[in-house]
């Protein structure tokens, strides 16, 4: 935690921090840039490193350089060429993680690795009052911020503008916020009918998309109706996985809102 609060002391923005739970049996996609170093917490003091890709000296002109001192919880890496990839096995408590490392896309600035069960108490996170906690959170965020800054919650956020089009209606995400403790992606999305109709639509069957991964709403705060000739606002709260497990969305991917008619 302390890696962490200096992390964001130094002033990196938390869109470019990630949280991922250990889990041995995951392979982890990290992405790297030419420009500024990446770095991986542990909770604990590392045992080893095996790579392939990587190297502690610039005069080796590996893919990836790798800073890393011998008992230290983290290590830094750094891409070296264009489209670089590495790997890297961190052997920690017993176990291997598997790392690989990527460039392309925003780079992952640090890479927070959690004492943090996959299920269960992290699902336990997400109860119904929860994330209309957040929902409410993530509404008010304007009128927060500007009464009482002290208060505002640090809040991963972007405006993507990302449009889906309907035959009667286009479907505009707005604004996407990240609750990182409890895995949370809240949506404000701007639903626009120019047409001469209401149309209606199934609220209680929102979902959102995530690249090719399909996340249904945990919660909504949706009418079911857009008005002829106007436009409303919905808000889309998706958490985790439909397992309970983390998915570790950030607000940098590439959200588009699927509104099923109604019945």
């Amino acid at each position: 935690m302390i890696m962490v609060q200096a992390l964001l002391i130094a002033g990196v923005p938390a869109a470019e921090i990630r949280t991922y739970p250990l889990d041995d049996r995951s392979v982890y996609t990290i992405r790297l840039s030419k420009d500024e170093p990446t770095t991986c917490v542990f909770p604990a003091r590392l045992s080893a490193l095996e790579g392939a890709g990587v190297a502690a000296r610039a005069d080796d002109n590996p893919p990836v350089l790798l800073s890393y001192q011998p008992g230290a919880e983290f290590f830094s890496v750094r891409a070296l060429k264009d489209h670089a990839t590495a790997a890297l096995n961190v052997v920690f408590r017993g176990k291997v993680f598997v790392l690989c490392f990527v460039t392309g896309g925003e780079p992952d600035r640090a890479v927070i690795f959690l004492d943090e069960p996959l299920t269960g108490p992290a699902g336990r996170l997400r109860s119904t009052d929860t994330l209309r906690v957040l929902l409410d959170r993530a509404k008010l965020h304007e009128r927060i911020g500007a009464q009482y800054p002290a208060l505002a919650p640090a809040l991963a956020r972007a405006f993507p503008g990302t449009v889906t089009r309907y035959p009667a209606f286009v479907a505009t995400v707005e604004e996407v916020f990240r609750f990182d403790a409890e895995d949370a992606i809240v949506l404000r999305v701007r639903f626009e009918n120019p047409g001469a109709a209401t149309v209606h639509y199934d609220r209680g069957k929102l979902a959102v998309r995530a690249g090719t991964d399909v996340f249904s709403a945990a919660l909504t705060d949706a009418s079911g109706a857009i008005p002829p000739q106007s436009a409303t606002r919905v808000f889309i709260v998706i958490a985790g996985t439909p397992d309970g497990g983390r998915a570790n969305l950030s607000v940098r991917e590439t959200f588009s809102v699927i509104v099923p008619p109604a019945p």
